[in-house]
């Protein structure tokens, strides 16, 4: 989009009250989950060699996938039950406990989800539903199955006992996710009757970016060769906030985050 005065390049492209809790937020989950693990866990790409599935729309090519994110997140795929659901229908009726609802179109107003977790049940598994649109959608179903996970890592493992949806968005980038959910995070579409774009998640466009960036620089990289993986818009967000980065190392990781 033309801008009359555009940003310079040292300018951040997110606020910054959300750069602060990103910058410490991320820092907090080195510290739960290893500093030197996000600096030795790959990066995913959406690639067969990283998702050797055939994506057919089936539950097989669902549970396939979860196996590869529960491998990269370090969960144990036996303690998962996944189970398929239909937006359309809007009432769940089953013997599940309490559960968390992932949405698409946040900012919409509408009832729409992608995913939903529940706390592990007496049997100690826990229940992870995925919308069935997903399932014809790789790159959504790999996000919205790291989000549900992160969840988990989250959750499930006692580190928090209260949900935080952003801090459970940053968490598919520590471990290698980004890419996914930064382009879940906006996605264009076009019809004969007109174009428009569906997001997932909790953070913005540009916070992914941010994220990216953040990611990258945590691993100390100088090629970034996977931005060609991402969306045009992340791709300019993530350029945008190396940029930042690049011009405030004396900044970037050293400040408080104060929540107002």
């Amino acid at each position: 989009m033309f801008r009359l005065f555009p940003k310079k390049s040292g300018d951040c492209p997110i606020d910054p009250d959300t750069r602060l809790w990103m910058e410490n937020a991320f820092l907090w989950l080195a510290r739960q989950f290893g500093e030197g693990g996000i600096v030795s866990l790959p990066l995913l790409y959406p690639t067969p060699e990283c998702f050797p599935v055939r994506y057919d729309g089936s539950k097989e090519s669902l549970l396939k996938t979860g196996s590869i994110v529960a491998r990269q997140m370090n969960i144990d795929i036996r303690t998962v039950n996944f189970e398929v659901y239909d937006q359309d229908i809007q009432e769940l009726s089953s013997g599940f406990g309490h559960g968390i609802w992932t949405n698409v179109d946040n900012d919409s107003g509408g009832l729409l989800s992608s995913g939903l977790y529940f706390d592990k049940n007496e049997k100690g598994i826990y229940d992870i539903l995925i919308e069935k649109r997903n399932l014809n959608d790789p790159e959504s179903l790999v996000a919205t199955i790291a989000h549900e996970f992160s969840h988990i890592k989250i959750l499930g493992e006692k580190r928090l006992d209260f949900n935080d949806e952003e801090l459970t968005d940053l968490t598919t980038v520590i471990f290698g996710f980004g890419i996914f959910s930064a382009n879940a995070a906006f996605k264009e579409y076009k019809s004969f009757e007109g174009y428009g774009h569906r997001s997932q998640g909790y953070l913005k466009q540009r916070d992914w970016g941010y994220a990216l960036a953040l990611y990258a620089y945590y691993r100390e990289e100088t090629v970034f060769d996977w931005i060609k993986y991402l969306t045009l818009n992340i791709r300019s967000d993530f350029k945008r906030s190396m940029d930042f980065i690049n011009a405030n190392k004396d900044r970037v990781f050293m400040e408080p985050y104060i929540k107002k």
